[in-house]
């Protein structure tokens, strides 16, 4: 019996590696599969990198004949993560809320990056969501390195997120706040579960962070110092003691670990001052600079917290070779392969051009063999209905001399049909009036009560910016700013364009009670943040756009934005 296969690729900074899973009729996972090849991490040829996992891939796919739809795990130098927190919303309004915080939080155009989101935890009051993105070129990159090994890239995740769900799928029993630290060639992941909730914070310090003061030590080049560093700590040269060689490899080695455990403590205060967290009770090491000697025990000391390493393999079965040796860079494989658990959201980083092109490929001999089909079901009638199309021919022009003066009546009728239809664009015109007549004073009073709610902010400015018209296009008949009969078209018979939306540029000022003499607090800020976000759940406004804040005013913070009104409840 068949059982569901998963194709892992980890693109890794300085290696890339690929697995294939299955799952037993227990449920636990099944390592069928596991190769790994290991290329240069120099950051400095970081513009080849797609080229080193293209052909690192080509090779392995060749070897084990991989192919087929594959998962992805992104490395944590090419991914952006941001944990945010906002007010708990119901599920409908939820992608409109958080778009807007991806515009805030992302530090790139939108149009420029690949983004997703996860709601990490959600207690009725706040909501706690994962934002990660990477740039459209990086993962375009990537799945062309994948695809010209043929395979196929349908999930893309970053190294957090994998990591995360192989700890949990290994230690589901762990209840107790913990630090999964993650340390690959360029990046680290320091991440902190507690129960159901996790945050997760990527660093640049990882295993080129020993590498690069070896070489700036002994005047060699990255490749070498590289080479020197996984020789002398594997113990496959045999170098005295004096040696400058092993000096500068053991001296590369402390100082890793002493800026890591300034990195963990730092990153853990920061994390409980902002999720109000406990401090972790248990350390797990796990990545390929995880295998640093005597790391977990200097770290032990430091940190006053026991440490270990991350079995991730403990609720895998192994049928590949070799992979219990290379356990340490299985946890990103491994949590690519962890089953989506029911209502997870599926986060993915993959192009919708590239999952369409995909979707086409996949029905493409199905539509070919349905035109084939085609082709042949109506070859043969086609003869038989030609001849049947000549002689119905004479009987239409026949028909057509008795049916002339019928065509001038039928004509006469659509130009009174049209004259009617004008008329009914006309009077709902008019209805439209009627009906929102008392859209402006519900809407102040919609913009008071929001007011209200925030305290100590008023509006010194309400400019409705009206659209545009085109210079050869007569304006409204009547109502002036509250709309009119649409102008006829050039074209009679087509409907006429609906008009843009209404736009109001509003300006206002926030007064910081507690800081009446020196710039507004960052409370303030969140007020007003506060306020705009509201904005966008009235009826009456469809977005808020351009939010500018000036706090050069001691005690107020000046603010401007523009809002589009919704075309539904028009003003």
């Amino acid at each position: 019996m068949p059982f569901p296969r998963v194709l892992a690729v980890d693109s890794g900074a300085g290696h890339a590696a690929c697995a294939v899973f299955t799952t037993a009729k227990s449920g636990r996972l099944v390592l069928e599969k596991f190769i790994v090849d290991a290329f240069n991490p120099d950051p400095t040829l970081d513009d080849q990198w797609p080229g080193m996992i293209a052909q690192s891939l080509a090779s392995m796919a060749q070897r084990e004949k991989l192919s087929g739809p594959a998962s992805l795990a992104l490395p944590g130098n090419h991914a952006l993560t941001k944990f945010i927190k906002t007010p708990s919303i119901e599920k409908s309004k939820r992608d409109k809320i958080i778009a807007f915080e991806a515009q805030q939080n992302i530090p790139y155009d939108l149009a420029e990056v690949m983004w997703d989101h996860v709601v990490v935890d959600d207690n009725g009051v706040d909501m706690e969501v994962l934002l990660t993105a990477v740039k459209t070129e990086v993962v375009e990159g990537l799945c062309g390195a994948v695809s010209s090994a043929g395979m196929s890239p349908t999930v893309i995740q970053p190294s957090c997120v994998t990591l995360q769900r192989a700890f949990r799928y290994n230690y589901p029993e762990q209840t107790a706040p913990v630090l999964v630290v993650g340390i690959g060639a360029r990046s680290t992941n320091l991440l902190y579960v507690e129960g159901d909730r996790y945050f997760a914070r990527t660093i640049s310090l990882a295993g080129n962070s020993v590498t690069q003061p070896i070489a700036e030590a002994l005047g060699q080049d990255f490749s070498a110092a590289e080479r020197l560093k996984i020789q002398v700590l594997a113990g496959e040269v045999d170098l005295p003691e004096s040696s400058p060689a092993r000096a500068a490899v053991l001296a590369a080695v402390t100082g890793f670990v002493g800026r890591l455990h300034l990195e963990i403590t730092r990153s853990t205060v920061n994390y409980r001052r902002q999720s109000g967290g406990e401090a972790p009770t248990k350390i797990f090491l796990t990545g390929g600079g995880s295998m640093l000697p005597e790391l977990a025990p200097s770290l032990a000391e430091k940190l006053k917290t026991p440490v270990q390493t991350l079995d991730v393999l403990r609720n895998v079965d192994v049928k590949a070779d070799d992979a219990a040796a290379h356990a340490a860079i299985l946890a990103d494989l491994v949590g690519l392969a962890v089953p989506l658990a029911k209502g997870d959201h599926p986060l993915n980083l993959l192009p919708a051009s590239i999952g369409d092109a995909q979707a086409f490929q996949r029905r493409q001999p199905w539509l070919i063999a349905a035109a084939a089909m085609v082709v042949v079901a109506l070859a043969l009638p086609g003869l038989h209905y030609q001849s049947v199309a000549t002689a119905a021919q004479k009987q239409v022009r026949v028909v057509e001399q008795a049916i002339r003066p019928l065509q001038a009546l039928k004509s006469r009728n659509a130009e009174n049909e049209e004259q009617l239809a004008a008329a009914r664009r006309e009077i709902d015109a008019l209805h439209d009036l009627v009906e929102t007549k008392s859209n402006w004073i519900n809407f102040f009073s919609d913009l008071q009560e929001r007011l209200v709610s925030v305290d100590d902010v008023w509006l010194e400015k309400l400019e409705v910016m009206r659209p545009t018209t085109p210079t050869d296009t007569p304006p409204p008949a009547a109502g002036g700013l509250f709309g009119g009969v649409a102008p006829t078209p050039d074209d009679e018979n087509a409907a006429p364009p609906p008009p843009p939306p209404l736009r109001l540029n509003v300006t206002g000022r926030l007064l910081d009670r507690a800081n009446p003499v020196s710039r507004v607090s960052q409370d303030s800020y969140n007020r007003v943040k506060s306020l705009l976000t509201s904005f966008v759940d009235s009826s009456y406004i469809k977005a808020v756009e351009n939010e500018r804040f000036d706090a050069n005013a001691p005690g107020v913070l000046r603010f401007d934005f523009i809002l589009v009104v919704n075309p539904e409840q028009p003003l």
